[in-house]
């Protein structure tokens, strides 16, 4: 059980774990009941006000048997542990997740060509709010997808995107991945590595048509920069992290005229750049 103050952070629980608030303990009761359930473990979650009232009326109810998680830890993480370990296939896991996504958001706001991706971005980021902050350009996919299948080269800011994206997959396709942070040793003063390496990298690789950036805000300027003065086909994902010109680098994506994938405001992360891509290059296979 959660304070309410805390409830939205949990998404709905599927099989024999509930979130619940302290208001809907009732109803859930009544039908404990109803179904013979004849005991229930409650773990407790929130501010110790709210966990010692709850204390005090859980420990008056009979029926069924309630027992709390903190007067017996080491028994509750045994059963949980127990519950836990009848998890689905490695096969099921993926497919379910997506079931779960699809059954808590609206992707109408979307074309149904973008879903694949969407869905593929918030199973990354594990949280269906981050759907709200998703800006696509409307000719991201069908640009990237075209440029992939051209077999294009694709530039990556740091190394950690890099290791997300399945190459193999990306080479069968005739494209080569390049990561912008190796190719920038011995960056001139005042310049990050990251920003150095990936104008290197455009400069000397024109066969470059997808740029993504999960970290460095400073290469999403870059690629800005050095894309506005040498305009070539291109999708740049922009989904760099923090809160020191991340916000900034990407609302200024969303001013150029060519397609973008990027979010408003600090979150990001190497993860989500490689998601994206990772999902385009499915997409080029056929693969959804």
């Amino acid at each position: 059980m959660v304070d309410s103050s805390i409830k939205e952070l949990f998404p709905p629980l599927k099989g024999p774990f509930e979130i619940l608030e302290e208001t809907e303990l009732a109803v859930r009761l009544q039908q404990a009941r109803a179904t013979g359930i004849r005991r229930l473990w409650v773990a407790l979650l929130g501010p110790e006000s709210f966990r010692e009232r709850l204390r005090a009326r859980l420990r008056m109810i009979q029926e069924p048997e309630i027992i709390l998680a903190e007067d017996q830890p080491g028994l509750f993480t045994q059963e949980a542990l127990g519950i836990l370990a009848y998890a689905p296939s490695p096969e099921e896991i993926e497919p379910r997740s997506f079931e779960i996504i699809k059954a808590l958001v609206d992707l109408s706001s979307f074309p149904e060509e973008v879903h694949p991706l969407v869905l593929r971005l918030i199973h990354t980021s594990g949280d269906p709010d981050f759907l709200r902050t998703l800006v696509i350009h409307p000719e991201a996919v069908r640009t990237g997808l075209a440029l992939l299948k051209e077999g294009c080269e694709v530039v990556v800011d740091v190394e950690m995107v890099a290791a997300g994206v399945n190459r193999n997959r990306l080479s069968a396709l005739g494209g080569r991945l390049l990561c912008a942070v190796t190719q920038g040793r011995n960056p001139p003063p005042g310049q990050t590595r990251t920003a150095y390496g990936l104008e290197k990298i455009l400069a000397e690789n024109p066969g470059v048509g997808v740029v993504a950036v999960g970290n460095a805000p400073t290469a999403l300027l870059a690629a800005i920069r050095w894309l506005r003065e040498n305009p070539r086909p291109v999708l740049v994902i922009g989904f760099p992290v923090g809160f020191v010109r991340a916000a900034e680098a990407k609302l200024l994506l969303i001013r150029q005229p060519y397609p973008y994938i990027t979010n408003y405001g600090p979150r990001g992360g190497s993860a989500l750049a490689a998601a994206a891509l990772n999902a385009l290059i499915r997409m080029a296979h056929g693969q959804t």
